[in-house]
Protein backbone atom coordinates (compact mmCIF):
# COMPACT_ATOMS: atom_id res chain seq x y z
CA UNK A 1 0.00 0.00 0.00
CA UNK A 2 1.24 2.93 -1.17
CA UNK A 3 2.01 5.70 2.03
CA UNK A 4 0.03 8.76 0.23
CA UNK A 5 -1.96 7.91 -2.35
CA UNK A 6 -4.06 10.02 -5.06
CA UNK A 7 -7.35 8.83 -7.00
CA UNK A 8 -7.95 10.80 -9.97
CA UNK A 9 -11.46 10.17 -11.65
CA UNK A 10 -12.63 11.66 -14.44
CA UNK A 11 -16.38 11.52 -16.00
CA UNK A 12 -16.94 13.70 -18.81
CA UNK A 13 -16.80 17.29 -17.73
CA UNK A 14 -16.18 15.78 -14.39
CA UNK A 15 -13.31 15.99 -12.61
CA UNK A 16 -12.85 13.92 -9.04
CA UNK A 17 -9.70 13.80 -6.64
CA UNK A 18 -9.39 11.83 -3.55
CA UNK A 19 -5.79 11.74 -1.40
CA UNK A 20 -5.42 9.13 1.21
CA UNK A 21 -2.91 8.48 3.78
CA UNK A 22 -2.26 4.66 4.28
CA UNK A 23 -5.69 4.22 2.93
CA UNK A 24 -7.65 6.43 4.64
CA UNK A 25 -8.75 9.48 2.82
CA UNK A 26 -7.70 12.89 3.91
CA UNK A 27 -9.65 14.86 1.59
CA UNK A 28 -11.87 14.93 -1.76
CA UNK A 29 -12.19 17.72 -4.78
CA UNK A 30 -13.09 18.13 -7.66
CA UNK A 31 -15.89 19.83 -10.23
CA UNK A 32 -19.32 18.50 -11.08
CA UNK A 33 -21.39 19.63 -13.85
CA UNK A 34 -25.16 19.15 -14.99
CA UNK A 35 -28.50 20.60 -15.58
CA UNK A 36 -26.89 23.55 -16.47
CA UNK A 37 -25.21 24.16 -13.09
CA UNK A 38 -21.34 23.97 -12.16
CA UNK A 39 -20.04 22.72 -8.69
CA UNK A 40 -16.74 22.10 -7.28
CA UNK A 41 -16.25 20.62 -4.00
CA UNK A 42 -13.97 20.69 -1.35
CA UNK A 43 -14.20 18.24 1.73
CA UNK A 44 -11.29 17.21 4.58
CA UNK A 45 -11.87 13.62 6.12
CA UNK A 46 -14.56 12.37 4.01
CA UNK A 47 -16.02 8.81 3.87
CA UNK A 48 -13.92 7.27 0.69
CA UNK A 49 -15.33 7.41 -2.32
CA UNK A 50 -15.57 3.72 -2.44
CA UNK A 51 -17.46 3.49 0.66
CA UNK A 52 -19.54 6.07 -0.85
CA UNK A 53 -20.42 4.01 -3.96
CA UNK A 54 -20.55 0.58 -2.31
CA UNK A 55 -23.43 2.82 0.27
CA UNK A 56 -25.49 3.34 -2.48
CA UNK A 57 -25.61 -0.19 -3.73
CA UNK A 58 -26.26 -1.64 -0.29
CA UNK A 59 -29.47 0.55 -0.57
CA UNK A 60 -31.26 -2.21 -3.23
CA UNK A 61 -29.98 -5.02 -1.34
CA UNK A 62 -32.64 -6.81 1.02
CA UNK A 63 -31.32 -5.18 4.73
CA UNK A 64 -32.36 -8.95 6.66
CA UNK A 65 -30.24 -10.79 3.70
CA UNK A 66 -26.86 -12.73 5.11
CA UNK A 67 -24.94 -12.01 2.05
CA UNK A 68 -21.50 -12.67 2.91
CA UNK A 69 -19.74 -11.65 -0.35
CA UNK A 70 -21.55 -9.43 -2.80
CA UNK A 71 -20.02 -9.62 -6.49
CA UNK A 72 -20.73 -5.97 -8.66
CA UNK A 73 -20.72 -7.13 -12.10
CA UNK A 74 -19.91 -3.82 -13.62
CA UNK A 75 -18.53 -5.32 -17.28
CA UNK A 76 -19.40 -3.04 -20.29
CA UNK A 77 -20.07 -6.60 -22.46
CA UNK A 78 -22.70 -9.31 -21.92
CA UNK A 79 -19.98 -11.85 -23.19
CA UNK A 80 -17.15 -10.85 -20.35
CA UNK A 81 -20.40 -11.08 -17.64
CA UNK A 82 -20.99 -14.57 -18.51
CA UNK A 83 -17.89 -15.60 -17.51
CA UNK A 84 -18.15 -14.63 -14.22
CA UNK A 85 -20.22 -17.94 -13.83
CA UNK A 86 -17.59 -20.41 -15.26
CA UNK A 87 -15.34 -19.02 -12.50
CA UNK A 88 -17.59 -19.36 -9.23
CA UNK A 89 -16.95 -22.76 -8.15
CA UNK A 90 -13.12 -21.98 -7.87
CA UNK A 91 -13.56 -18.36 -6.54
CA UNK A 92 -16.82 -19.72 -3.78
CA UNK A 93 -13.76 -22.00 -2.73
CA UNK A 94 -10.73 -20.09 -2.56
CA UNK A 95 -13.38 -17.13 -0.34
CA UNK A 96 -15.18 -19.75 1.63
CA UNK A 97 -18.48 -18.24 0.51
CA UNK A 98 -21.77 -19.67 2.15
CA UNK A 99 -24.32 -17.00 0.62
CA UNK A 100 -23.31 -14.71 -2.37
CA UNK A 101 -25.18 -12.54 -4.46
CA UNK A 102 -24.31 -10.51 -7.64
CA UNK A 103 -25.42 -6.96 -8.57
CA UNK A 104 -25.64 -4.96 -11.33
CA UNK A 105 -27.15 -1.74 -13.21
CA UNK A 106 -27.82 -3.57 -16.39
CA UNK A 107 -31.40 -5.84 -16.06
CA UNK A 108 -29.91 -8.10 -19.27
CA UNK A 109 -27.12 -9.43 -16.61
CA UNK A 110 -30.05 -10.74 -14.09
CA UNK A 111 -31.63 -12.51 -16.80
CA UNK A 112 -28.33 -13.85 -18.14
CA UNK A 113 -27.30 -15.10 -14.52
CA UNK A 114 -30.49 -17.13 -13.79
CA UNK A 115 -29.54 -19.23 -16.50
CA UNK A 116 -26.31 -20.40 -14.87
CA UNK A 117 -26.99 -19.85 -11.22
CA UNK A 118 -30.01 -20.08 -8.38
CA UNK A 119 -27.88 -17.50 -6.47
CA UNK A 120 -29.91 -13.77 -5.76
CA UNK A 121 -28.98 -11.16 -8.70
CA UNK A 122 -30.47 -7.57 -7.77
CA UNK A 123 -30.98 -5.30 -10.10
CA UNK A 124 -29.51 -1.41 -8.52
CA UNK A 125 -31.11 1.44 -10.15
CA UNK A 126 -27.86 3.52 -10.06
CA UNK A 127 -26.02 5.31 -13.14
CA UNK A 128 -23.21 3.13 -14.13
CA UNK A 129 -20.66 6.25 -13.84
CA UNK A 130 -21.82 6.66 -9.93
CA UNK A 131 -20.37 3.66 -8.67
CA UNK A 132 -18.56 1.87 -11.19
CA UNK A 133 -15.83 4.37 -11.72
CA UNK A 134 -15.19 4.31 -8.34
CA UNK A 135 -14.42 0.79 -7.50
CA UNK A 136 -11.23 0.25 -8.34
CA UNK A 137 -9.89 -2.43 -5.95
CA UNK A 138 -10.89 -6.24 -7.13
CA UNK A 139 -11.80 -7.38 -3.34
CA UNK A 140 -13.35 -4.63 -0.38
CA UNK A 141 -14.76 -5.56 3.02
CA UNK A 142 -16.83 -3.18 4.22
CA UNK A 143 -19.45 -3.38 6.72
CA UNK A 144 -18.69 -7.24 7.43
CA UNK A 145 -19.43 -8.30 3.70
CA UNK A 146 -16.72 -8.87 1.17
CA UNK A 147 -17.32 -7.01 -2.65
CA UNK A 148 -15.93 -8.38 -5.47
CA UNK A 149 -15.67 -5.72 -8.32
CA UNK A 150 -15.96 -7.46 -11.80
CA UNK A 151 -14.63 -6.00 -14.88
CA UNK A 152 -14.35 -4.63 -17.31
CA UNK A 153 -14.39 -1.29 -17.94
CA UNK A 154 -12.87 0.21 -21.31
CA UNK A 155 -9.81 0.77 -19.92
CA UNK A 156 -9.20 -2.65 -19.26
CA UNK A 157 -10.08 -3.50 -22.11
CA UNK A 158 -7.28 -1.51 -23.65
CA UNK A 159 -4.72 -2.94 -21.21
CA UNK A 160 -5.68 -6.02 -22.64
CA UNK A 161 -4.95 -4.93 -26.42
CA UNK A 162 -1.84 -3.53 -24.95
CA UNK A 163 -0.80 -7.27 -23.55
CA UNK A 164 -1.79 -9.32 -26.39
CA UNK A 165 0.29 -6.76 -28.79
CA UNK A 166 3.05 -7.22 -26.46
CA UNK A 167 2.74 -10.94 -26.22
CA UNK A 168 1.31 -10.95 -22.51
CA UNK A 169 -1.67 -11.92 -23.21
CA UNK A 170 -3.40 -14.73 -25.75
CA UNK A 171 -6.96 -13.31 -25.36
CA UNK A 172 -9.21 -11.58 -23.25
CA UNK A 173 -10.41 -14.65 -21.15
CA UNK A 174 -6.72 -15.16 -20.63
CA UNK A 175 -6.88 -11.79 -19.16
CA UNK A 176 -9.88 -12.04 -16.79
CA UNK A 177 -8.81 -15.68 -15.74
CA UNK A 178 -5.67 -13.89 -14.05
CA UNK A 179 -6.89 -10.77 -12.77
CA UNK A 180 -9.39 -13.41 -11.34
CA UNK A 181 -7.03 -15.47 -10.04
CA UNK A 182 -8.26 -18.75 -11.34
CA UNK A 183 -6.84 -21.33 -12.64
CA UNK A 184 -9.74 -22.94 -14.64
CA UNK A 185 -13.21 -22.39 -15.69
CA UNK A 186 -16.03 -24.68 -14.69
CA UNK A 187 -17.88 -26.79 -17.76
CA UNK A 188 -21.36 -25.31 -17.76
CA UNK A 189 -24.32 -24.81 -20.21
CA UNK A 190 -27.18 -23.13 -20.08
CA UNK A 191 -30.34 -24.03 -17.93
CA UNK A 192 -34.06 -22.83 -18.67
CA UNK A 193 -36.56 -22.63 -16.45
CA UNK A 194 -40.08 -23.78 -17.11
CA UNK A 195 -41.47 -20.30 -17.17
CA UNK A 196 -38.95 -19.09 -19.64
CA UNK A 197 -39.68 -22.54 -21.97
CA UNK A 198 -43.33 -21.80 -22.05
CA UNK A 199 -42.98 -17.95 -23.05
CA UNK A 200 -40.24 -18.39 -25.62
CA UNK A 201 -42.13 -21.16 -26.98
CA UNK A 202 -45.99 -19.12 -27.04
CA UNK A 203 -44.07 -16.14 -28.70
CA UNK A 204 -42.59 -18.10 -31.48
CA UNK A 205 -45.89 -20.11 -31.87
CA UNK A 206 -47.59 -16.60 -32.62
CA UNK A 207 -45.38 -15.57 -35.90
CA UNK A 208 -45.77 -19.41 -36.74
CA UNK A 209 -42.50 -20.22 -36.31
CA UNK A 210 -41.37 -23.84 -37.90
CA UNK A 211 -39.21 -24.74 -34.15
CA UNK A 212 -38.65 -28.03 -36.21
CA UNK A 213 -37.03 -26.54 -39.23
CA UNK A 214 -35.20 -23.00 -39.22
CA UNK A 215 -32.21 -20.89 -38.86
CA UNK A 216 -31.51 -18.12 -36.50
CA UNK A 217 -29.94 -15.09 -37.51
CA UNK A 218 -27.75 -12.09 -35.03
CA UNK A 219 -27.71 -8.96 -37.35
CA UNK A 220 -27.43 -6.73 -34.57
CA UNK A 221 -24.17 -6.17 -32.19
CA UNK A 222 -23.70 -2.88 -29.98
CA UNK A 223 -20.06 -2.40 -30.31
CA UNK A 224 -19.38 -4.04 -33.82
CA UNK A 225 -19.70 -2.41 -37.34
CA UNK A 226 -22.84 -4.58 -39.36
CA UNK A 227 -22.64 -6.74 -42.17
CA UNK A 228 -24.14 -5.26 -45.18
CA UNK A 229 -27.89 -5.70 -46.05
CA UNK A 230 -26.91 -7.68 -49.48
CA UNK A 231 -25.31 -10.75 -47.09
CA UNK A 232 -28.53 -11.25 -45.12
CA UNK A 233 -30.79 -10.81 -48.11
CA UNK A 234 -28.42 -13.55 -49.91
CA UNK A 235 -28.42 -15.80 -46.73
CA UNK A 236 -32.30 -15.40 -46.25
CA UNK A 237 -32.96 -16.46 -49.83
CA UNK A 238 -30.76 -19.73 -49.53
CA UNK A 239 -32.87 -20.77 -47.06
CA UNK A 240 -36.12 -20.09 -48.16
CA UNK A 241 -35.24 -21.88 -51.60
CA UNK A 242 -34.58 -24.73 -49.08
CA UNK A 243 -37.73 -24.47 -47.97
CA UNK A 244 -36.42 -23.19 -43.87
CA UNK A 245 -37.55 -21.05 -41.44
CA UNK A 246 -35.93 -17.91 -39.95
CA UNK A 247 -35.98 -16.21 -37.36
CA UNK A 248 -34.24 -12.95 -36.56
CA UNK A 249 -33.27 -12.18 -33.02
CA UNK A 250 -33.76 -7.84 -33.38
CA UNK A 251 -34.00 -5.31 -30.41
CA UNK A 252 -36.99 -4.63 -31.89
CA UNK A 253 -38.71 -7.26 -32.93
CA UNK A 254 -38.78 -6.43 -36.48
CA UNK A 255 -36.78 -7.96 -39.38
CA UNK A 256 -37.01 -7.70 -43.48
CA UNK A 257 -35.31 -11.23 -43.62
CA UNK A 258 -37.37 -13.02 -41.64
CA UNK A 259 -39.84 -13.39 -39.04
CA UNK A 260 -38.91 -11.62 -35.65
CA UNK A 261 -40.36 -10.53 -32.10
CA UNK A 262 -39.54 -9.53 -29.00
CA UNK A 263 -37.68 -12.03 -26.65
CA UNK A 264 -35.59 -11.73 -22.98
CA UNK A 265 -31.85 -12.77 -23.14
CA UNK A 266 -32.56 -16.16 -22.24
CA UNK A 267 -36.04 -16.70 -24.10
CA UNK A 268 -33.68 -15.98 -27.31
CA UNK A 269 -31.21 -18.52 -26.10
CA UNK A 270 -33.72 -21.18 -25.36
CA UNK A 271 -35.31 -20.68 -29.34
CA UNK A 272 -31.71 -20.59 -30.40
CA UNK A 273 -31.23 -23.69 -29.34
CA UNK A 274 -33.21 -25.42 -31.43
CA UNK A 275 -32.25 -24.10 -34.50
CA UNK A 276 -30.61 -26.17 -37.06
CA UNK A 277 -27.60 -23.29 -37.94
CA UNK A 278 -27.22 -19.78 -36.39
CA UNK A 279 -25.29 -16.99 -38.01
CA UNK A 280 -24.40 -14.40 -35.79
CA UNK A 281 -22.25 -11.15 -35.72
CA UNK A 282 -19.67 -11.26 -33.14
CA UNK A 283 -21.13 -9.99 -29.95
CA UNK A 284 -21.87 -11.14 -26.06
CA UNK A 285 -25.15 -12.41 -27.05
CA UNK A 286 -22.83 -15.08 -29.35
CA UNK A 287 -21.06 -15.79 -26.72
CA UNK A 288 -24.18 -17.28 -24.95
CA UNK A 289 -25.33 -19.08 -28.34
CA UNK A 290 -22.33 -21.19 -28.48
CA UNK A 291 -22.25 -21.98 -24.89
CA UNK A 292 -25.97 -23.80 -25.59
CA UNK A 293 -25.86 -27.06 -25.34
CA UNK A 294 -26.57 -28.35 -28.67
CA UNK A 295 -25.60 -30.39 -31.96
CA UNK A 296 -26.43 -27.58 -34.83
CA UNK A 297 -23.13 -25.14 -36.31
CA UNK A 298 -23.28 -21.51 -35.35
CA UNK A 299 -21.15 -19.75 -37.64
CA UNK A 300 -19.60 -15.81 -36.16
CA UNK A 301 -18.61 -13.35 -38.36
CA UNK A 302 -16.10 -10.78 -37.00
CA UNK A 303 -16.28 -7.41 -37.93
CA UNK A 304 -14.54 -4.05 -36.94
CA UNK A 305 -14.98 -3.92 -33.04
CA UNK A 306 -15.64 0.01 -32.88
CA UNK A 307 -15.06 1.10 -29.14
CA UNK A 308 -11.83 -0.29 -29.00
CA UNK A 309 -9.72 -1.80 -31.85
CA UNK A 310 -9.37 0.90 -34.01
CA UNK A 311 -10.88 -0.38 -37.50
CA UNK A 312 -9.05 -4.29 -37.27
CA UNK A 313 -11.20 -7.40 -37.43
CA UNK A 314 -8.73 -9.17 -37.19
CA UNK A 315 -7.33 -8.22 -34.27
CA UNK A 316 -10.41 -8.28 -32.83
CA UNK A 317 -11.01 -12.10 -33.44
CA UNK A 318 -7.20 -12.77 -32.05
CA UNK A 319 -8.33 -10.85 -28.68
CA UNK A 320 -12.00 -12.54 -28.74
CA UNK A 321 -11.88 -15.65 -30.58
CA UNK A 322 -14.87 -17.79 -29.30
CA UNK A 323 -12.39 -20.72 -29.31
CA UNK A 324 -10.58 -19.77 -26.16
CA UNK A 325 -13.43 -19.48 -24.43
CA UNK A 326 -14.95 -22.57 -21.89
CA UNK A 327 -17.15 -24.38 -23.76
CA UNK A 328 -16.91 -26.72 -26.61
CA UNK A 329 -15.73 -25.22 -30.04
CA UNK A 330 -16.72 -28.10 -32.56
CA UNK A 331 -19.45 -26.55 -33.68
CA UNK A 332 -18.16 -23.15 -33.81
CA UNK A 333 -16.88 -21.49 -36.77
CA UNK A 334 -15.09 -18.27 -37.20
CA UNK A 335 -14.98 -15.66 -39.91
CA UNK A 336 -13.10 -12.38 -40.17
CA UNK A 337 -15.11 -10.17 -42.60
CA UNK A 338 -13.86 -8.14 -45.57
CA UNK A 339 -14.65 -6.49 -48.32
CA UNK A 340 -15.40 -9.48 -49.92
CA UNK A 341 -18.03 -11.66 -48.54
CA UNK A 342 -18.59 -14.06 -50.95
CA UNK A 343 -16.49 -16.58 -49.10
CA UNK A 344 -18.15 -16.41 -46.08
CA UNK A 345 -21.27 -16.53 -47.54
CA UNK A 346 -19.99 -19.71 -49.69
CA UNK A 347 -18.76 -21.55 -46.67
CA UNK A 348 -21.81 -21.06 -44.56
CA UNK A 349 -24.47 -22.18 -47.62
CA UNK A 350 -22.01 -25.07 -47.85
CA UNK A 351 -22.97 -26.30 -44.13
CA UNK A 352 -26.58 -26.37 -45.14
Amino acid sequence: MKIINKIKLKNGKNKEREIQFLGFPLFQYGKKEGNGTKERYFEIFPKSLEHKALDKILKFIPKDSKHDHIWIVRTIGLGEAQLLNFMMDELVKKWKVKNPCFVSHRKIYKEMFGMYTKSPFYFIDIPYNDYALYLQNRNIKYKGKYFHVYHCTPEESFTWLKQHRCGDCSSAVDAIKKWSDVTKFSSLYPKFSDQVKKSAIEKAQKINLDIDNFVFFVPEANGTQPMPNSFWEELANHYKNKHVDIFVNTSTGISNYGKSCTLNIDEAAYIASYAKNIIALRCGFAEILSAVKRDSHIHIIYTVYKPFLSGNAQQFYQVYSLKTYPFKHNNISEYIYTDNISDILASIIKDF
